[in-house]
């Protein structure tokens, strides 16, 4: 199981070259996060439930999916490492 820094952390460099943003609120319930391209936000998701993130599968899964989003809008990521 991943505490929460370590779903921050991984979240935050799972879009190198690009800066992503991670913040957990909601009581360390939820976690939000926006992947920029110098000031300009390229994707954002507003809320996912931290329990649900616990497992390195799950969130793996929802990388996956946000990366893709990233890379459809022409931008090259560094390869993904969990």
């Amino acid at each position: 199981m991943l505490s929460n820094a370590e779903i921050r952390t991984t979240v935050e460099q799972a879009f190198r070259p690009l800066r992503c943003v991670a913040e957990i609120w909601d009581y360390d319930q939820k976690l939000r996060f926006k992947v920029f391209d110098d000031d300009r936000a390229v994707i954002e998701v507003p809320r996912l439930v931290l329990r649900d993130l616990r497992e390195t599968d799950n969130l793996t899964s929802v990388l996956v999916q946000a990366r893709s989003e990233v890379e459809d809008k022409g931008f090259d990521l560094e390869r993904l490492a969990l």
